[in-house]
């Protein structure tokens, strides 16, 4: 077997008169162009304050202490995992959509707040503020200069 493999290779190599032959034998090996290149994720900035006026720094969306355990059993790394996905969505959907070049604020555009994705973002910014706090959310995109998108401060209701 393996001298057969290795006939293939230096045919492959060496022989450009063979390749018409060896084309079934390339799906064999993987081509690693098929991979989309790494890129950074977006992320969830939150804010809380007891009043608009009195919110805090921005601060990005942390789930909970790591520890050696969280090989074995990882609850919170998971729910990191979903709500990333969400914010990841979120993001999809907006470049889906084509709101800037018609001069409305996307903040508030009916379009954008009615996704389904905007309110599970929405939530899990709520999720982790206490209640009766006031809470804004952001979320960056590394190759967008500036804010992707800003919510406006909202009151979390229990």
């Amino acid at each position: 077997m393996l001298p057969a493999v290795f006939a293939v290779l230096a045919a492959a190599v060496f022989g450009a008169r063979f390749a018409r032959h060896l084309t079934p034998v390339r799906a064999l090996f993987p081509s690693w162009r098929f991979f989309d290149r790494a890129v950074l994720s977006p992320r969830l900035y939150v804010r809380v304050g007891t009043s608009p006026a009195a919110l805090s720094a921005w601060a990005p969306l942390e789930i909970g202490p790591r520890s050696a355990a969280a090989f074995l059993f990882a609850p919170a790394s998971n729910l990191a995992l979903a709500y990333q996905s969400s914010v990841d969505r979120l993001v999809v959907e907006l470049g889906e959509l084509e709101v800037e070049d018609c001069g409305i604020d996307v903040e508030t555009d009916p379009r954008v707040t009615g996704l389904v994705s905007y309110r599970l973002v929405d939530r899990i910014a709520h999720a982790l503020a206490p209640a009766g706090a006031v809470v804004q959310w952001k979320i960056i995109v590394p190759e967008v200069p500036g804010d992707y998108l800003v919510a406006p401060p909202v009151e979390r209701v229990t």
